[in-house]
């Protein structure tokens, strides 16, 4: 499990492989903090690489992605895995932060 990442401006994606448990939750977490206060105003978080996410990643991701919209910033979701999205599909909470799921 593992956490890259890459910047743009003010863009940051982070590429996660591995299971997102509770340690790796908590990873991301800090890595998002991390670049909201150098200065980004998007943040990517790819699934493309992870298996599974558990209760306490959807959390983290539903807390920053509330949390940056309501200071006019993004969070999103983006190529979940087969595994994931179907997680993500299942909870209901695709629609809400995967990139691009939202319905018209």
């Amino acid at each position: 499990m593992s956490i890259k990442q890459f910047a743009t401006g003010d863009s940051v994606e982070f590429v996660v492989s591995g299971n997102i448990d509770g340690a790796l939750s908590n990873e991301i977490e800090v890595e998002i903090l991390a670049a909201v206060k150098k200065g980004a105003n998007t943040i990517y978080v790819n699934l493309s690489e992870a298996n599974y996410i558990c209760s306490a990643g959807i959390r983290v991701l539903l807390q920053y992605y509330r949390q940056l919209k309501a200071q006019k910033k993004t969070l999103w979701v983006t190529r979940p895995s087969t595994e994931v999205d179907a997680i993500l599909e299942m909870t209901g909470f695709k629609e809400l932060i995967v990139e691009g799921a939202q319905k018209k």
